[in-house]
């Protein structure tokens, strides 16, 4: 029997940061580069209740089968996050801040950096007792 409190809801919690995380840096590459482009306000998503939603919700996907010699999955997977636009200060041109697009940049690829890292030790450890097992 799958120990599936440490394995799978492990391995769901981490793909939906990696997978907000890479939605919420194209967001702020996007506001980046319309750093000069005229009323454009920066958008972003909440990435706590993004992925407190993607955790709790029933509105999940599973993978499918397309050949019998496809590994099934029991694993479900949401990234989802409501668009917003920020509501920064005016600077002339339009409501970009580069210093706090910057901020965001870093603080959004810590939280990748750190999901995948813990992905590759959670994939190593089941290397291991895959070895293990096979002697």
């Amino acid at each position: 029997m799958p120990d599936t409190i440490s394995f799978t809801k492990t391995f769901q919690a981490l793909e939906n940061v990696v997978g907000l995380a890479q939605r919420r840096h194209s967001l702020i590459a996007g506001n980046i580069s319309n750093l000069d482009t005229p009323y454009y306000r920066e958008k972003d998503i909440d990435f706590k209740r993004a992925l407190a939603q993607a955790l709790g919700s029933d509105h999940e996907v599973s993978m499918v089968k397309t050949s019998p010699g496809h590994i099934s999955s029991e694993m479900k997977t949401t990234v989802s996050g409501d668009l917003y636009e920020e509501k920064g200060e005016w600077n002339g041109v339009n409501w970009v801040n580069l210093e706090r697009e910057i901020m965001k940049l870093t603080e959004n690829n810590l939280k990748y950096r750190v999901a995948t890292e813990t992905l590759l030790r959670k994939i190593a450890i089941l290397k291991e007792v895959i070895r293990e097992g096979g002697r």
